[in-house]
């Protein structure tokens, strides 16, 4: 089973779950709503009556707040599951089910293309596809936002003995042995698999910087900014320490990219 349909069964059987716990506001799931999405939103800046694709909308929690800002927003997600609900969060916005490597609209329909933690999901040839589908869509100068794990952490390398666990990059030193550790994976793009809420296996790609700058090259793109997202304070309530290590280094980063 490729990695699009295993994600397409995840969130076809556990959607629904999952999403409970990103409106409940559960620490674990906190992230996308005191990091990625604030970020995003002060990153689109001023939306009114522009014409916003969301791909990997999910449950529509980005729609709702694109429409709020004066956006006309459409958007599609390969798991019937998650259009179901953001049709139910949406219902003055149109979904549709479809998949990245064939966005289902016309040449030029769009002024913003945004795909929010989505990206992750492709392997680098799906990428390029991806990104050549959103260019066909977007009208000239049109923007690409998308979300993505910060290359700063996806290069963290883990490391664990009987008397710690590390997960870093750079070297450790044990003094007590003299004992050196390299920790670090920055140069290969590499598959990962951990579990969303319980029963809900994910398998997503780690891609290096560069791989996602060729891909947005090939397809039309220009690189216009990248940002690092900072945790809002009220991330500080619901996750503390976490609060403490992500305002020390970035979880997740946007690219902004113009088709030209």
């Amino acid at each position: 089973m490729t990695v699009e349909k295993h994600t397409q069964k995840m969130y076809d059987e556990f959607g629904a779950e999952y999403q409970k716990t990103r409106d409940n506001e559960r620490p674990e799931r906190a992230y996308n709503e005191h990091m990625e999405l604030p970020a995003m939103l002060k990153a689109l800046g001023n939306i009114k009556g522009k014409r916003i694709l969301d791909i990997g909308c999910g449950a529509g929690v980005h729609a709702k707040k694109y429409m709020a800002k004066g956006a006309i927003v459409e958007g599609i997600d390969i798991s019937k599951t998650m259009i179901e609900l953001a049709k139910k969060r949406c219902p003055k916005a149109k979904f549709k089910v479809g998949t990245f490597k064939k966005i289902p609209y016309k040449n030029s329909s769009f002024n913003i293309v945004t795909g929010s933690l989505c990206i992750d999901y492709l392997n680098s040839k799906e990428m390029s596809a991806t990104f050549k589908e959103v260019s066909r869509v977007l009208k000239k100068r049109g923007l690409f936002f998308f979300s993505n794990e910060s290359p700063v952490n996806a290069a963290r390398d883990k490391y664990e003995d009987k008397n710690i666990r590390i997960k870093a990059t750079g070297t450790v030193l044990f003094k007590k042995t003299g004992k050196k550790l390299s920790l670090g994976s920055a140069f290969k793009d590499w598959i990962v698999e951990w579990e969303m809420v319980p029963g809900m296996l994910m398998k997503t790609y780690k891609h290096t910087f560069r791989t996602q700058l060729l891909a947005l090259r090939k397809a039309g793109f220009e690189l216009i900014d990248f940002i690092d997202c900072k945790p809002t304070l009220g991330f500080k309530k619901v996750n503390p320490d976490d609060y403490k290590i992500f305002s020390k280094f970035p979880i997740f980063s946007i690219f902004v990219a113009k088709k030209k």
